[in-house]
């Protein structure tokens, strides 16, 4: 594969009944030789993955997929994956194997560099450069090998479940009321005739489903409340609607980030505006303080792995690809984000010196 650099993303899922699992590994990347200067988004696997789902299986499965594809840890950007902890082990053993493959290669060249030191001498002196200039003067950038990162959509979708368990009560109503109708096929073509349209269900495995489910049942309430009037089923009552109105209008935000989030190929740049609009949301949401205050304080533990420098786990990338969108560069100008704009920098210069690094690597190698 030509391209330089390759954010791969990584998801596993169980058939019904535990049947059997799968683990999805794709890719996306910039194709140089296709000079179309458009993302590119490609399936690499889709691997039958056996029991138990261990950090160290799902690290053997990737390890496989990527060699197959010949794809080294140099080329791997960011590895994008859900929250699970076998997940997250299993990225931190290929980054620890990655190392220590370095480490091994690196003891090597150094002997070779040892034995052959006054031939580069010589080498370096008909070439014009100063023999006298030491290694430790010229150092390769370090580099992280396979730097995680967090599904953005999956993690929104975590913190929305701050406020499900506050409007619970109604959101099983709700469900029940939805579910009554689907299950009626007098029902749905009653209200079909009516309006045009019918309810949907939501799916706990589909995102955005619950809001979808509460948005439509709100834009044909009238329809819904006749139709349930016919019958015989009690509906909602007033302040059951006005809850279920504040839901839909704390979660519209939620979805509209999540459906830019999970675009197919080019949503890296996305991240950092995505959390710092919900977070003005949220902070702006006066409806339900409480709730809203909850799912700020979530959303910001969270995300503190692509806003913060100074957490553990930090992840400059997405704020160097948001910095390097003119679309959406001038949010890093704003005076709160200004250690993570510094962050972007450090981490973009430092890139440029690795490339830099490795082109004169390949230069001297020829001599």
């Amino acid at each position: 594969m030509d391209a330089r650099k390759i954010t791969v993303c990584v998801d596993g899922w169980t058939k019904k009944n535990l049947a059997n699992s799968f683990l999805g590994i794709s890719a996306c990347f910039f194709d140089s030789n296709r000079n179309s200067n458009k993302a590119h988004h490609v399936v690499l696997s889709i691997a039958q993955l056996p029991f138990p789902h261990t950090g160290i299986t799902i690290a053997e499965c990737m390890e496989t997929c990527l060699s197959e594809w010949q794809i080294s840890s140099d080329k791997v950007l960011i590895v994008v994956s859900d929250n699970g902890s076998n997940m997250i082990k299993a990225i931190k053993i290929l980054a620890e194997n990655a190392d220590k493959a370095r480490s091994d290669n690196d003891h090597d060249d150094d002997y070779e560099e040892v034995v052959s030191d006054t031939e580069m001498e010589d080498e370096l002196e008909e070439v014009g450069q100063d023999p006298e200039v030491s290694d430790d003067e010229v150092c390769e950038p370090e580099t992280v090998h396979y730097r995680r990162m967090v599904c953005m959509a999956h993690s929104l979708q975590l913190v929305i479940k701050k406020a499900y368990t506050h409007y619970n009560t109604v959101l099983t109503k709700a469900r029940f009321l939805v579910g009554k109708i689907r299950k009626s096929g007098m029902a749905v073509q009653k209200l079909h005739l009516k309006c045009g349209k019918t309810v949907f269900s939501d799916n706990a495995t589909r995102w955005n489903s619950t809001f979808n489910m509460i948005k439509r049942l709100l834009a044909l309430r009238a329809d819904v409340n006749e139709l349930l009037t016919e019958l015989r089923i009690d509906s909602l009552t007033i302040i059951e609607w006005d809850r279920l109105t504040e839901l839909c209008s704390l979660l519209e935000p939620f979805a509209a980030q999540t459906n830019i989030l999970q675009s197919d190929s080019k949503s890296l740049s996305y991240a950092v505006p995505a959390v710092f609009d919900l977070d003005c949301h949220l902070q702006s949401f006066n409806q339900n303080r409480t709730v809203a205050k909850l799912m700020l304080s979530d959303l910001r533990q969270r995300f503190s792995c692509i806003l913060q420098p100074d957490a553990p786990n930090f992840n400059p990338v997405p704020a160097a690809s948001c910095l390097l969108d003119p679309t959406v560069a001038a949010v890093m100008r704003a005076p709160e984000l200004s250690p993570l704009l510094e962050a972007a920098k450090t981490f973009i210069l430092t890139e440029v010196c690795r490339d830099r690094f490795n082109k004169i690597a390949s230069l001297l190698v020829h001599f």
